[in-house]
């Protein structure tokens, strides 16, 4: 019983456990290297992890030198297949050009929640010595959605990108598109009413939607009728970036009651050579954004933009958080300079003096989720202190739709699932 409860607790919390020898079971999805292949007849999609130079500690590059995947929910969990669970299977890096620190591993597509890592099972800090190093250099990403987001569900991702989307998918079905307010955080009813008609006739024709300027992502926007979640945007080649922004960093307390600092970040299009950013292609991105590149690839910012550069050559969109910080959301950004090469780790959040331990789950969570999460929902990893990890019921996107519509409020926040960045 104790192995199960702390199997659940995992996701999102360093294992307190010692490095145990993995043993392949009938499974065999456990390659020699550690790292993961698909067992038969399992689904599964492509993830791409950018690892940054903060997580490459002298600990790291003498024992580890790859990233790790863990996974908590759906086919083939680490658990199954070694005889322990974290921190999960090894990634192993991808080749390509003078990229070095980009990873690359199938994830089963029934997984609704994963974790990167630097596969450094941490176990618990000492005063000094092997231990401690091993403590010190462990870094893990919170839980983070595995299957899709959909309409606005992570703040990334701006009301004009799904504009785009939903504009398109109105073109499928031969409708009009949707009379589209300015305001960038909240849907009206009479959106509302317009994009529901257009997921309806979406259903009806079975539409399988594709928008080829998106190029290598031109099928990741799909329309979700498993959850009835509308439209939904697929990870599926894209990759997952960590922010060192110190104001994404949370405070696990969940096993380690002295706290371990759990980083945050998003899913972002991979455009090769270590860029990413929000839009599908850097074409599509120039042109939403007003981002432009010399002919060294620096980045040029439009006059008078909301945008600006950090110290690692990130694009970042400042806004006023509802506590009244400054919050940054990465916009486009290169992995392969600063961000690789910068070994400093960011100065994280204060660990309390007092931790609070998270308290094991008295009744056992849904049987598809370690949060009570329920299939293809994805939950808010920066909500919850202890891990990210927050059960927020699962309202399907025809009855957000359908309290919008009727409801006295004459607007709808996107909060039913977003992400507070």
């Amino acid at each position: 019983m104790r192995k199960r409860i702390l199997s659940v607790i995992l996701a999102g919390a360093l294992s307190a456990s010692i490095v145990a020898t993995g043993v392949v079971t009938a499974s065999a999805t456990k390659n020699a290297d550690d790292t993961y292949t698909p067992s038969a007849g399992v689904d599964a999609k492509t993830y791409k992890f950018a690892m940054p130079g903060a997580w490459m500690r002298d600990y790291w590059v003498k024992n580890e030198n790859c990233a790790g995947i863990y996974w908590w929910t759906g086919s083939d969990k680490p658990g199954d297949v070694f005889s322990h669970d974290w921190p999960g299977y090894k990634v192993k890096t991808v080749t390509e050009g003078d990229v070095k620190n980009l990873y690359s591993t199938p994830v089963p597509a029934d997984a609704n929640q994963i974790i990167f890592s630097n596969h450094i099972d941490g176990g618990m800090p000492n005063t000094e010595g092997f231990l401690q190093e091993r403590f010190d250099a462990a870094c893990q990403i919170k839980d983070t959605p595995a299957q899709y987001y959909s309409f606005m569900e992570s703040s990334y991702y701006t009301k004009g990108l799904w504009k785009y989307v939903w504009d398109k998918a109105a073109d499928a079905v031969e409708m009009d598109h949707v009379n589209w307010s300015d305001d960038e955080t909240q849907m009206t009813k009479d959106e509302a009413t317009e994009v529901f008609a257009i997921y309806e006739e979406l259903k009806d024709q079975e539409i399988e939607l594709e928008i080829p300027e998106f190029g290598d992502y031109s099928k990741n926007f799909y329309v979700e009728m498993e959850n009835d979640d509308g439209i939904a945007q697929s990870f599926d080649n894209m990759v997952y970036v960590v922010n060192l922004d110190p104001n994404t960093m949370t405070i696990s307390t969940t096993i380690v009651p002295e706290g371990k600092i759990t980083y945050g970040g998003d899913w972002f299009f991979y455009y090769g050579n270590g860029e990413y950013g929000i839009w599908p292609t850097k074409d599509l991105l120039k042109e939403n954004t007003g981002i432009d590149f010399d002919d060294q690839g620096n980045v040029i910012l439009p006059t008078d933009s909301k945008l600006i550069i950090d110290d690692y050559g990130t694009v970042n969109q400042v806004y006023t958080a509802k506590d009244g910080t400054q919050q940054r959301l990465m916009v486009y950004g290169n992995f392969t300079g600063k961000y690789y090469k910068d070994k400093t780790v960011p100065q994280g959040p204060t660990v309390p003096t007092a931790a609070p331990t998270t308290a094991a789950p008295t009744a056992k969570p849904d049987a598809t989720s370690a949060t009570g999460t329920t299939k293809g929902s994805s939950t808010n990893p920066s909500a919850n202190g202890a891990n990210g990890a927050v059960a927020t019921g699962d309202f399907s996107f025809a009855v957000v739709l359908f309290v919008v519509v009727i409801g006295a409020a004459g607007v709808f926040y996107f909060s039913r699932k977003k992400y507070n960045k």
